[in-house]
């Protein structure tokens, strides 16, 4: 763990695509149907992560009252909504984001 701190620091930030397919010689490609997502934005953990009986994806704990298709995270705080839809609520401690799905970028 350490030595990760130590390191990451200076790592570059690049895409696998650009920081290492782009200079690779002698690359296969085989095809295969696994499914993929890029999980770029908080709203597309909503497609990947498994949801309740509402479709909310809870990560932590969750006081929910008539909430529907909403992602919850929130590690260390309880978070209780009251009919949301479609929303995503982010709270990291020292930050608290709330908005609608497709705002989350």
């Amino acid at each position: 763990q350490e030595a990760l701190e130590r390191v990451w620091q200076d790592v570059e930030d690049q895409t696998i695509d650009y920081g290492i397919m782009e200079g690779a010689r002698d690359v296969a490609v085989i095809p295969v149907d696994i499914g993929w997502s890029d999980v770029g934005s908080w709203a597309s953990l909503l497609d990947i992560l498994p949801g309740d009986e509402d479709g909310n994806v809870i990560t932590g704990r969750h006081l929910n009252i008539d909430t529907q298709d909403t992602l919850v995270y929130s590690p260390n705080r309880l978070v209780a909504t009251i009919g949301l839809k479609n929303m995503i609520v982010v709270d990291t401690g020292d930050a608290l984001l709330i908005c609608p799905k497709d705002r989350a970028g």
